[in-house]
């Protein structure tokens, strides 16, 4: 339960094996390659880059077109339920079957005919969105009898046509009574305007315009040559016919969706290639030799070495030693028991530890573990994780998503424990024996939450203090770590002893007055002169009201428990309440139980995944963990479209 210890090793071969040495080291695996872009000092002593392949940009492009097709055709698969999806999940190949007959998959009259097809139906979807907007344009006119081509102008007559804001159309109808041979026809009100035809003289109609301008009148043209309501009638009639050619093309490109495997291969196939390609960027060489720089597990070094030498038979050289601690470039590889295993995408997504650092996973698991359980505090949710997951993980499942499916597996036994302890089972609809009252004892369910908070702060702190240790700053650790246990229990006992009535109350104030003076003294000794010490240490010591701020954190722990028991309680009255009237109550009463229960199940499980989380990254891992360490990176592309199994499955 640590880090993997790693071995370091420089790689040399012959230039004309660079191919076929890629090969190897992707088909092997468990490789990292370091990269050499920064290495100036290799560089100035005659080293250069491999250069970039020219396959590199056919792959992306076909990788994009093959992306583009499997997510046309993904959309027209026939759908399937939830849990038959599950069961089918991605393909399972081993790492050879992938490359062996994604290497001979030529799937370039399919991309060629899916995009044929993909063009036609952009193109019909254009058409019928355009006009869409024609017949959007024309609906205001649909009352109107005559064309636009019967509008013209004619040597004493002329045509406006436009809108104005509905409200005002009295108002400008009464200001246009004196004008004889106008004549306003109001076609229709839409979208709060009035939609007006006007026919008035030439000599009239600068008046009109006059009058029309301070009604902030708004000029509209169309063009039909027939009416608005038969232009509008064959345009939605076109719509149709444009439909039913979508439809003709989506049945030609389900035709396809049997392709979709195919597809998938390829693409996870020229995926893996990509990797292949780009990782020659990392390679330096000379005219003849090429060297590669990279780390291998230690476990591992002697499984590759035979691995190597059953492949290039006196055709390399290969230097192996230890890495060193304080190699920045090693690669982090995690190793813990399958319990504790499921908790370390939790540590990767905060930062992996260094090399010769601590592996905070096996600290972090069993506090995670604790502290979800007691935010959500029910059998009957915990139940519903263990049960969902055990469920999910006798599906086909990716093997990060079954990782994921085991952690939730594990977290929900955590819940069940404090359920029983709660006595809470779907907020108490059914009546369990009590531990712990959260509603009456809340005060010991707040002291429960301190003492843990306490305990894993203190953890935390402890930690640090076993790392400086370790690397023989003892003293460091005095300073810095013992001098604020002296601090926090002093403080903490002191308090405490007179409400508990324990003896001695007063040598804990000594104890941290003794401790405040070390911070002030010593945890500035990396200043230069005495006036900066004492002041980086009092100002040290001001973080002592972080402390105060980081145990009311773990209140947190008794709140969101409580939200989600008085939820379920609030959800069950009102069922029950439901249930009382009659058959058709109680069917009621059923649904409102079962959605507002899932409904606080998912609020409830979604609020302690986050919440613990912050206790873990800012109250504990605050007090010790840097992290700044590389993750292992392989010599292979994760796949999106199947499943990667060894060869011994």
């Amino acid at each position: 339960m640590a880090i993997a210890n790693m071995h370091h090793f420089k790689l040399y071969s012959m230039k004309s094996l660079t191919e076929e040495m890629l090969t190897f080291l992707q088909e092997y695996g468990d490789v990292h390659i370091k990269n050499l872009s920064d290495d100036t000092e290799l560089l100035d002593s005659g080293l250069e880059y491999l250069s970039e392949p020219k396959e590199i940009l056919d792959i992306k492009d076909e990788l994009n077109d093959l992306e583009g097709a499997i997510k046309l055709l993904s959309r027209h698969k026939e759908k399937v339920g939830a849990i038959e999806s599950l069961k089918q999940g991605n393909t399972n190949y081993t790492y050879e079957e992938l490359m062996e007959k994604g290497s001979g998959l030529d799937t370039s009259g399919i991309l060629k005919s899916v995009e044929s097809l993909q063009m036609k139906l952009e193109s019909k979807e254009s058409e019928i969105n355009n006009i869409r907007h024609e017949i959007e344009e024309l609906t205001p006119w649909k009352n109107l009898k005559l064309s636009s081509k019967d509008l013209k102008d004619t040597k004493n007559l002329g045509f406006l046509t436009g809108s104005i804001i509905s409200m005002q159309f009295e108002h400008f109808m009464d200001d246009i009574r004196n004008l004889r041979y106008t004549q306003i026809e109001k076609v229709d009100d839409y979208d709060g305007n009035s939609y007006i035809l006007a026919i008035t003289t030439k000599e009239e109609k600068p008046i009109l315009e006059d009058i029309l301008r301070r009604y902030s009148f708004f000029a509209t043209d169309f063009y039909t040559s027939k009416p608005p309501a038969q232009e509008i009638k064959d345009k939605e009639d076109l719509i149709k016919e444009f439909r039913s050619d979508i439809k003709s093309i989506k049945e030609d490109l389900k035709k396809h969706v049997d392709d979709l495997e195919t597809l998938k291969l390829r693409y996870e196939y020229l995926n893996q290639m990509l990797r292949r390609y780009e990782t020659s960027n990392r390679v330096l060489s000379t005219k003849r030799v090429n060297f590669i720089d990279g780390y291998v597990k230690s476990s591992e070094k002697e499984k590759f070495q035979d691995a190597l030498n059953e492949r290039f038979p006196n055709e390399y050289h290969i230097e192996l030693e230890p890495a060193k601690e304080e190699d920045e470039e090693v690669p982090i590889i995690l190793e813990n028991n399958k319990i504790v295993s499921v908790f370390e995408p939790l540590t990767e997504m905060y930062a992996m530890p260094k090399y010769g650092g601590i592996d905070p996973t096996v600290f972090l698991a069993p506090f995670y573990w604790l502290f979800f359980g007691m935010m959500i505090g029910d059998i009957g949710f915990g139940l519903l994780l263990v049960i969902g997951t055990a469920i999910l993980l006798r599906f086909n499942l990716s093997n990060s998503m079954k990782k994921n499916m085991k952690f939730f597996f594990y977290l929900g036994w955590a819940a069940i424990l404090w359920g029983a302890i709660y006595g809470s089972f779907f907020g108490g609809i059914i009546k369990l024996p009590v531990l712990i009252d959260p509603a009456a004892d809340y005060m010991t369910v707040l002291i429960i939450s301190i003492i843990l908070g306490g305990f894993h702060m203190f953890l935390g702190l402890a930690i640090s203090g076993y790392m400086l240790i370790s690397k023989g700053k003892a003293v460091d650790a005095f300073f810095d770590v013992f001098s604020w246990y002296m601090v926090l229990f002093g403080a903490i006992y002191w308090v405490v002893s007179s409400p508990l009535n324990l003896p001695y109350g007063e040598i804990g104030k000594y104890v941290m007055i003794v401790g405040m003076v070390i911070v002030v003294l010593f945890t500035g000794r990396d200043s230069a002169s005495i006036g900066g010490r004492l002041a980086s240490g009092a100002y040290n010591l001001y973080g002592i009201s972080s402390w105060v701020g980081d145990f009311v954190s773990y209140l947190r722990l008794m709140a969101l428990g409580l939200a989600g028991a008085f939820i379920g309680v609030a959800i069950n009255m009102i069922a029950g309440t439901v249930a009382g009237s009659g058959i058709v109550g109680i069917i009621f009463a059923i649904v409102i139980f079962l959605g507002g229960q899932l409904f606080n199940f998912a609020l409830t499980v979604l609020s302690a995944y986050v919440h613990t989380l912050r206790l873990t990254f800012v109250e504990f891992f605050g007090k010790f963990y840097e992290g700044g360490g590389k993750k292992f990176d392989r010599v292979r592309n994760e796949t999106k479209y199947i499943n990667i199994r060894k060869q011994e499955d």
